[in-house]
């Protein structure tokens, strides 16, 4: 038993017990190692800390990006498994027993094969995505049922309301287990706010993109460059990556994180901070979705929203605030506000907001999905009864003459864009092709420009669709890789050509989409 006890925490202990062998609901602290409970539920890790291949059932882990799944990928290959990694724009040993996907290849590809195990991470993700709420709650009502779920999440909003919820759509009996014990500690400084001047080894949030870049020149401004050393690294760190742009707060120590930002970009500044080249990360909410950046501060620059004046909520709050502390780097992490922020709201009183949402309770947990209007098109179910299946599996439930109007009024408006996009002649066929290429990652406007593509024909041009993407999308590597993954979708009398030069225009844009493994090996040969 000692030998145990120097492996695993005795809450990790417990709550393997509680969830052995069962469909399984996991809460617990960022950083106070969930993980490892995971590879103990999935067989891939024995009591003594001992890594073993998975045997006869396959191990599939999903997570809400690509860039937790490549982490995932990255950890679980060190630890000498054979796995592989399918994200929908990139794949990569597709056939190894241990496979780390984002949820929509789980739904697409897996859901539905016997003998797995399934871990399904950063649950909260789906809360405030309603585009992308279908695919997961779709893909765990269609896991086979002798494949066992294990659902995780630091911030459930409600972790018994969420086992429950999962209980009535599936019919599975989930156990919970609920913990509190965090790793490191977790310390709220409400009266001890933090100052430009002395920020170190802190993510600094804020809410948009541009507060970000500003907040990050502000603190860059007071601060002297680097040494020789730490501005060789940046610029042999940048080199590997193909960042060309090499900013002056780069050179101080501090960087800027955001979704806007090219992969190779955020790359840079991950692998920055954690060799702590620099010490200063200002982002958005980007930085809170559980890529490994190990701070001892998180600070609150801004606490209330622009586009709504409201202030953050309580889990979006505790997300953030756990990014604080790491094993073995920091043994307290502390948690803070930016006095006299340029960046927080005008008229926003950022230090009682603090207080208030330190003391505030958690809010209730949500699932609120999307139609799908491609089978309601197609008649393979009817406004009644998506409507129902809407309001039921939403939690909570939802009224189903309530969405049966929202139903109506949406195919209203496919109706009204269709007299207006087509001919006469043509918009039986339109509605034909709408129907059969219907995507949910993309919104109503979206998938009609799409479906216009394929009318005559039945195909696209990749680089063309992307163009018309990007129309909505605003980024275009963005919009090739979502191409990419609508080409996965759709049925087989559909087809996007010209992928070959999407694929290389994907590359000559950003080389760590496909290349991220050999990109990051290079950055960590290059440091040793």
């Amino acid at each position: 038993m000692a030998e145990i006890s120097e492996t695993f925490y005795p809450w990790q202990l417990k709550a393997w017990e509680t969830i052995r062998g069962k469909d399984a609901v996991l809460a617990a602290p960022t950083g106070s190692g969930k993980t490892w409970v995971a590879y103990l539920w999935s067989g891939l890790m024995d009591l003594q800390g001992r890594i073993w291949p998975p045997g006869t059932r396959r191990v599939i882990f999903t997570a809400p990006i690509k860039a937790l799944s490549n982490e995932r990928y990255l950890e679980l290959r060190r630890m000498g498994l054979d796995v592989g990694i399918e994200t929908g724009d990139f794949k990569k040993n597709e056939n190894a027993p241990v496979i780390c996907c984002t949820q929509e290849i789980y739904t697409l590809k897996y859901a539905g094969s016997p003998g797995l195990r399934i871990v399904i991470d950063e649950f909260h993700y789906i809360f405030d995505d309603p585009d992308r709420a279908r695919t997961y709650i779709e893909g765990i009502v269609a896991t086979s049922p002798d494949s066992p779920i294990l659902v995780m999440s630091a911030t459930f909003g409600g972790a018994r309301s969420v086992a429950d919820y999962l209980r009535g759509i599936t019919g599975r009996p989930f156990a919970l287990y609920e913990g509190r014990e965090r790793v490191t500690r977790l310390v709220f400084t409400p009266r001890k706010p933090a100052v430009l001047e002395k920020l170190h080894d802190a993510l600094v949030f804020c809410f948009s993109q541009k507060g970000s870049a500003d907040l990050a020149y502000k603190i860059a401004r007071r601060r002297p460059r680097r040494g020789k050393a730490h501005r060789k690294r940046i610029y042999e760190l940048a080199g590997i990556l193909d960042v060309g742009d090499i900013s002056m707060p780069l050179l101080r120590g501090v960087g800027v994180y955001h979704g806007g930002m090219l992969p190779k970009e955020k790359l840079l500044v991950e692998s920055a901070f954690r060799e702590r080249i620099l010490d200063v990360v200002c982002g958005t909410n980007a930085l809170a979705l559980g890529v490994n950046l190990p701070a001892e501060y998180v600070v609150f620059a801004q606490l209330v929203r622009f586009h709504d004046r409201e202030p953050i909520s309580k889990n979006e709050f505790l997300q953030m605030a756990g990014r604080a502390g790491r094993k073995g780097l920091f043994e307290t992490g502390y948690v803070t506000w930016l006095k006299s922020s340029p960046q927080e709201s005008r008229g926003s009183d950022t230090g009682k907001i603090f207080r208030r949402l330190v003391s505030a309770q958690p809010e209730s947990a949500s699932v609120t999905l999307r139609p799908d209007y491609g089978k309601l098109l197609k008649g393979q179910r009817l406004i009644p009864d998506e409507a129902k299946y809407i309001a039921s599996f939403s939690l909570p439930p939802r009224d189903v003459p309530t969405v049966e109007a929202e139903l109506r009024a949406g195919l209203k408006f496919i109706d009204r864009a269709i007299r207006e996009m087509v001919d006469l002649d043509w918009r039986e066929r339109f509605r034909e092709v709408l129907a059969d290429i219907w995507y949910g990652e993309m919104e109503i406007s979206e998938n009609l420009e799409m479906a216009g593509l394929f009318l005559e024909t039945g195909k696209a041009d990749a680089l063309t669709a992307a163009q018309v993407i990007n129309l909505f999308e605003k980024s275009y590597l963005k919009s090739l890789l979502k191409v990419k993954r609508f080409s996965n979708h759709l049925p087989p009398q559909y087809e996007v050509t010209g992928m070959h030069y999407l694929d290389r225009t994907v590359d000559e844009i950003d080389g760590t989409i496909y290349g991220f493994e050999e990109k990051i090996q290079e950055i960590e040969e290059s440091s040793s």
